[in-house]
């Protein structure tokens, strides 16, 4: 298979979450999370607890961490996304070096039920 068509595969390799937010696995437990375009900093915390619920049977006290603040997708290509794992970063943490206001400095942190508090659709923007 060529290195083209391996992408191909791995990008069409998505979960796809409510409020039109996708999930990119990447290896063992990190996964990058890709909200629809102009969504609120909720939607990545959102949909980051959903998919490590769902998809990795994490409880609702499993801490999950950012490893990567917004950047271009690995995977998806996608502009703004945002790559957690439910192992405590070290490291694959990858930092650019810049503190970002946004929460998403690798390291964060928040528990599955914490997360999915940021599923209101006020906090997400969709009322």
């Amino acid at each position: 298979m060529t290195a083209v068509a391996a992408c191909a595969v791995e990008a069409n390799n998505f979960k796809s979450l409510s409020y039109g937010a996708r999930a990119y696995p990447h290896d063992g437990v990190v996964f990058e999370v890709v909200p629809p375009i102009g969504s609120t900093r909720a939607a990545f915390w959102c949909a980051g607890s959903e998919y490590a619920r769902r998809f990795l049977g994490a409880g609702w006290q499993t801490p999950f961490y950012v490893v990567r603040g917004l950047g271009t997708g690995e995977v998806s290509g996608r502009k703004d996304t945002v790559l957690f794992s439910l192992e405590p970063v070290g490291a694959q943490a990858q930092s650019n070096g810049i503190f970002q206001f946004n929460g998403f400095n690798p390291g964060s942190a928040k528990t599955v039920q914490s997360a999915d508090t940021d599923c209101d659709p006020f906090l997400l923007d969709l009322i």
